[in-house]
């Protein structure tokens, strides 16, 4: 079998996450936030797992930490921005998922009590306007910050392995 560079099995990993997701909201019917989205981070993390215990068979006991990260980096950026591609693609074709959420920011405003019907209107046509890119941004941290952590324990659980 071919060796698969760490972006190829980011890429594999990328896309079976987005088929899930897929599957998720339009097979299942569950909402884009449900506790199948634990499969995916699972998915995610099994393929940043992958890239780097792929890349220790080939490594001796003096290979560094860094070059094991940068195995599970290569893979998780590039996870990372087909899932934000995804995420605008997503939001963009299914508008009714920030409808709803502003609905439901509007009445927690409502019952709140502090604001006027003017405010919470402007504040609903704000969060409209600034949905996508909120999520892309959220989308972005999040998978940035699970992939380096990953990444991170996983390269020195694989290092300490190797030096006993």
């Amino acid at each position: 079998m071919k060796n698969i560079t760490p972006a190829g099995k980011g890429l594999i990993t990328g896309l079976t996450m987005i088929a899930l997701a897929v599957f998720f909201y339009y097979g299942l019917k569950q909402p884009f936030e449900s506790p199948y989205q634990y499969a995916i981070y699972t998915t995610y993390t099994i393929g940043i797992i992958w890239s780097i215990l792929t890349f220790s068979k080939t490594a001796d006991v003096n290979t560094k930490f860094k070059e094991y990260f940068s195995i599970g980096f290569k893979t998780f950026i590039v996870v990372t921005l087909l899932m934000v591609v995804f995420v605008i693609a997503f939001f963009l074709l299914n508008p009714q998922i920030a409808e709803a959420k502003i609905a439901l920011n509007n009445e927690l405003a409502v019952k709140e009590g502090n604001h006027t019907p003017i405010e919470i209107e402007a504040n609903a046509k704000q969060m409209k306007s600034i949905f996508i890119p909120m999520m892309s941004a959220i989308t972005t941290f999040m998978y940035l910050f699970l992939g380096a952590l990953i990444s991170a324990v996983t390269s020195g659980v694989i290092m300490q392995m190797k030096k006993q």
